[in-house]
């Protein structure tokens, strides 16, 4: 049952399947056709075996008539003899014949029934008439018949003849085996010669296989062309098909790599633009405090004001750098936000909003350090502003405030400016889903997205009646997981 469920369910290669199935199928066949010829032989050698019992019967009938009725034991007996010995091709075994009590009046073999004798084994058979019953089985070695004497009136006697059927046992033997023999023979042929055909014929399919990979764990390889001359038929042109397929796939695999390449280079790319940008940033705020201490570094106030400024600019560019390497995490232990990183920002960005004749407005109610780490957040500030101060026309003014409550910080930066483009607004608030070109807008932009999502926070971006662009940054309170990786 097992090797049957395997034999069509697929784990076993066709080329054994098929001669499998040819074989089982002549098998059926064979079995089939050979029941039906040894039950035309059974039928044959019954019937022939009843016409013969039937005239040892009827010439044995009309010896011993008159003698059942006088019952002469000897005249019964020599007409038995007589009989057998006429009819030695039917191969007689054994003869009795009683009366119609079944008493033994003579039989072929006094010593086994003796005169006088009750006959007890009366076989079972067919009863061919009213008067006849015969009995064979095939491939047995004794066949009986039995025939009822009959008067007018009364029951005379009873012939029982039992007659030798051993060679009609062995010629049926002789043709079971010669069956056997044929119908073995045939299917082995026949087996061999499908699996050869099924071989030949499935070379093609085992080609294509092992250049698809089935059989090696490569990628598919093109069919050489001499084995492609060598094909005819369908398999030909599939194997013409199937080479064009690899080179398209080669060629799709080498693109698929020149791309894989050119992303690489991009994904470096705007590693570096980022860097540069979020560095170059706080770099003019930085040299103007250098200024200032050139100039005011006598003053007390001057003095520690310019140094706080340039120690937390510093740390900023330090844990750009940080951020960078560790694919935008920040360092272990980081510095929570404090009020002043806000109220640097004026002097940050003084440089670039002078050339403008901007003025930048803080309203920074924090009176206090609150759990977020100060770095992104002074990074996000920074682009914003520096992206207001670049949108708003000369001589306006660009607003920064900022409000905490128990479970959040929000900041909102505003300008007078045309206003944020709505692609460009996508990829400040993530929408966009992609991050932007090497060249071109939109990296500050996506920098700023992707710190403060960082955070778990969220940016809105809204349009305020006076016009220009009021982006609200929401970040919660948190314990953020960071690696210190400088």
């Amino acid at each position: 049952m097992i090797a049957m469920r395997r034999l069509f369910d697929g784990s076993w290669p066709i080329t054994l399947k098929v001669p499998l199935a040819v074989a089982a199928l002549m098998m059926l066949v064979g079995f089939v056709l050979s029941e039906r010829v040894l039950s035309r032989l059974t039928d044959t050698q019954e019937r022939h075996l009843i016409d013969l019992s039937r005239s040892y019967l009827d010439g044995l009938s009309s010896a011993i008539a008159p003698s059942i009725l006088r019952e002469d034991n000897w005249e019964v007996f020599d007409a038995i003899a007589r009989a057998q010995e006429l009819n030695k091709s039917l191969r007689p075994a054994e003869t009795i014949v009683t009366n119609a009590d079944g008493i033994v009046i003579a039989a072929s073999d006094p010593k086994q029934h003796p005169i006088n004798s009750t006959v007890k084994d009366k076989r079972p058979g067919t009863a061919l008439s009213d008067n006849e019953i015969f009995s064979f089985d095939a491939g047995a070695n004794t066949a009986s018949a039995t025939r009822i004497l009959s008067y007018p009136g009364r029951t005379a006697g009873i012939i029982y003849a039992s007659f030798d059927t051993r060679h009609l046992a062995a010629e049926r033997q002789n043709v079971v085996i010669t069956l056997v023999l044929t119908n073995g023979v045939l299917t082995i042929l026949l087996a061999a010669a499908g699996w050869l055909l099924v071989a030949r014929m499935m070379r093609p399919v085992r080609i294509l296989s092992q250049h698809l990979g089935v059989d090696q764990e490569t990628l598919a390889v093109a069919i050489p062309d001499r084995v492609v001359a060598e094909t005819r038929g369908e398999f030909n042109r599939l194997f013409h098909g199937y080479n064009a397929l690899v080179r398209s796939m080669k060629e799709r695999e080498d693109l698929g790599k020149r791309l894989a390449e050119e992303k690489r280079l991009g994904s470096l790319g705007r590693m570096a633009s980022a860097i540069a940008h979020e560095i170059n940033n706080p770099l003019g705020g930085l040299f103007n405090a250098v200024s200032t201490l050139k100039a005011h570094g006598h003053l007390s106030n001057v003095r520690n004001a310019s140094l706080g400024l340039l120690e937390r600019g510093l740390t900023g560019i330090r844990d750009v750098v940080r951020t960078t390497l560790a694919i935008y995490r920040t360092d272990a232990a980081p510095r929570d936000l404090a009020p002043a990183d806000i109220n640097d920002l004026g002097l940050l960005i003084t440089p670039e909003a002078r050339r403008k004749s901007i003025q930048i407005v803080i309203d920074n109610a924090l009176t206090g350090s609150v759990p977020i780490p100060s770095t992104p957040i002074r990074q996000a500030i920074l682009n914003l502003v520096l992206n207001a101060v670049a949108a708003a026309p000369d001589a306006s003014e660009v607003s920064v405030s900022s409000a905490a409550t128990s479970t959040q910080i929000t900041i909102v930066v505003i300008d007078r400016g045309p206003g944020l483009p709505p692609p460009a607004a996508e990829v400040l608030t993530g929408r966009s889903g992609a991050p932007p070109p090497i060249e071109g807008g939109g990296l500050g932009l996506w920098t700023i997205n992707r710190l403060i999502t960082d955070l778990g926070g969220t940016i809105e971006v809204e349009r305020p009646l006076a016009g220009g662009t009021a982006v609200r940054l929401l970040v919660p309170f948190a314990d953020v997981e960071l690696s210190d990786v400088a």
